[in-house]
């Protein structure tokens, strides 16, 4: 049976601030996943409000959105 070279695995400290930022974020992911339902319908009413502006298309023809 042939054999190869093991294989080598190197970890720069750019891998491991990647790999701690990740693990800190799913831990305050984890933390506030059951936050108070009001903030999350602060950022609903965020969105709603952006999502009622006008295109760029529109606002530079001054056309008007149709529906809603």
């Amino acid at each position: 049976m042939l054999r190869r070279a093991p294989t080598t695995i190197t970890l720069t400290s750019a891998d491991l601030e990647i790999y701690e930022a990740n693990r800190q974020r799913k831990n305050w992911e984890k933390q506030h996943q059951h936050q108070d339902p009001q903030s999350d319908t602060s950022a609903v009413k965020v969105q709603m409000r952006e999502n009622n502006k006008p295109s760029q298309k529109d606002r530079i023809l001054g056309g008007q959105r149709q529906g809603n």
